[in-house]
């Protein structure tokens, strides 16, 4: 039931960030805007949102003609938790992406999800450090899309950029 739910509600957060993203203004001179990649991560979100409660229908409906097992019962509080840390992080994002700038709160996204994925603390904060600067690196220079650089540490970046 929990993947289900799960699935669902990815696939209604998916839709709404694609509604969302249409509302973002193009740029004349651009084939694509400032909608593509919310588009694309939003028609990520739907499908495999509507995949993983399309793929629960059949289970679901094999346990309701099973008889109960006392130990199926028990919802699993932990795992939807755990399950729900990646919105959050966006949420994280999103509000404190102004603050502490992008490049920090991707590594600081990455890192908790790899600790919570078992990695070693250094080897999560080295990949998570890589990983957000180049990032920042495609966006800024190539992308030519400018990211929060934050006000705790102003033009650290710039020799990206």
């Amino acid at each position: 039931m929990r993947d289900f739910l799960l699935g669902l509600a990815f696939a209604i957060g998916g839709g709404v960030v694609i509604a969302v993203a249409q509302t973002y203004p193009t740029m004349p001179s651009l084939q694509y805007g400032p909608s593509l990649f919310p588009s694309l991560i939003g028609a990520g979100m739907l499908i495999g949102g509507a995949l993983l409660a399309l793929s629960q229908v059949r289970v679901l409906a094999a346990r309701r003609h099973a008889p109960e097992d006392p130990g199926l019962s028990r919802y699993d509080y932990l795992g939807l938790a755990l399950s729900l840390v990646p919105c959050a992080l966006i949420v994280f994002y999103i509000l404190a992406a102004e603050t502490l700038g992008a490049g920090l709160c991707m590594l600081l996204s990455m890192w908790l999800l790899m600790l919570m994925r078992g990695a070693k603390w250094w080897l999560a904060l080295g990949v998570a450090l890589v990983v957000s600067l180049i990032v920042t690196l495609l966006f800024s220079r190539y992308l030519l899309i400018p990211l929060p650089e934050g006000v705790l540490l102003p033009q650290s970046l710039a020799w990206i950029g």
